[in-house]
């Protein structure tokens, strides 16, 4: 997916993200991301779902840290 799809707030999610499982091996629950980012578990779990329409990342329903970047 090119880069430029993404808003800096999309682009800041993701790169925490990426780095969150590259430094811990799993990936990070929203409360995680939203504590990361001193925002609200509702903004996340938004950004997270704009995110997987943009094809940016997968996240398989009702399974814990399954958040993965596509690429």
């Amino acid at each position: 997916m090119p880069k430029g799809e993404l808003t800096q707030v999309q682009a800041k999610t993701l790169a925490f993200i990426r780095s969150y499982i590259r430094k811990h091996g799993y990936s990070p629950t929203i409360a995680e991301i939203a504590k990361a980012e001193q925002v609200n578990v509702n903004a996340v779990g938004e950004r997270i779902a704009t995110l997987v329409k943009k094809g940016a990342v997968t996240k398989t329903p009702g399974i814990a840290r399954s958040i993965r970047p596509v690429s």
